[in-house]
């Protein structure tokens, strides 16, 4: 469940850092802190977005749900986006579900409101328009990693992608979810848990992964290093 922050949190998004003052100050003074649980759902598909969320340490999942009620991850957004792209391109509806991985605060600001500042042009849309395109690249990224990679290399590229996302060594999260987010069922889920503890890069806990980032690297795809430098170059210009 939500909850409004009962006090300000401090500024976190890397995004919002990187705008002149007078346009980060519009954003904060137009929205609310508001803390999330594993598992929330900020923004529904098939539905109008109310609201963007500017994650602060939250991580939220970008997600696809076919007919058959089977679900899979796009990509990750954290501190270095935002959540609700969908707004700035007049679109009707939310195409995907925007589900809560990692346990945190974000900036929640009306979705008219975004828009208004967005269309005004300026260092707001630059940098917005900049993230839209680091964020579908990692989407078509993460498809050819999801059709030539093992599900081992997989599984350690997306722990370090949360871990640049949200900081702390330890990832709070749900077997459901891993497996989701992974295209893999639980007992797979499981056993590549099993198998990177062993090799030394994260101790597991069913609600929780301690990450030890170094081992863990090892056993990443090249996708880690692919989209954390194309992140870098495209973010920084």
């Amino acid at each position: 469940m939500l909850n409004v922050a009962a006090t300000p949190v401090p500024p976190a998004n890397r995004l919002l850092s990187s705008l002149p003052v007078h346009q980060r100050n519009a954003i904060h003074r137009g929205s609310e802190a508001v803390s999330y649980a594993v598992g929330d759902v900020l923004l529904h598909s098939d539905t109008h977005s109310n609201y963007v969320f500017f994650p602060l340490e939250t991580v939220v999942s970008v997600v696809r749900t076919l007919r058959e009620e089977l679900s899979v991850e796009l990509g990750l957004i954290g501190s270095e986006g935002m959540v609700g792209l969908d707004v700035m391109m007049d679109a009707r509806t939310q195409l995907d579900d925007a589900v809560v991985q990692t346990a945190g605060s974000a900036l929640r600001m009306p979705a008219d409101d975004l828009r208004k500042l967005f269309y005004g042009g300026g260092p707001l849309q630059h940098h917005l328009l900049r993230f839209t395109h680091a964020f579908l690249g990692q989407v078509a990224q993460n498809a050819a990693c999801a059709r030539f990679h093992s599900l081992v290399a997989r599984t350690a590229k997306w722990l370090l992608m949360i871990q640049d996302r949200s900081a702390p060594n330890e990832v709070q999260t749900t077997l459901p979810l891993l497996s989701m987010s992974l295209g893999a069922e639980e007992d797979e889920i499981e056993d590549v848990m099993g198998r990177l503890s062993a090799a030394g890069g994260l101790r597991w806990r069913r609600d929780s992964i301690a990450i030890e980032r170094e081992r863990l690297e090892l056993s990443a795809c090249e996708c880690y290093e692919t989209l954390r430098e194309a992140y870098a170059r495209t973010l920084a210009s």
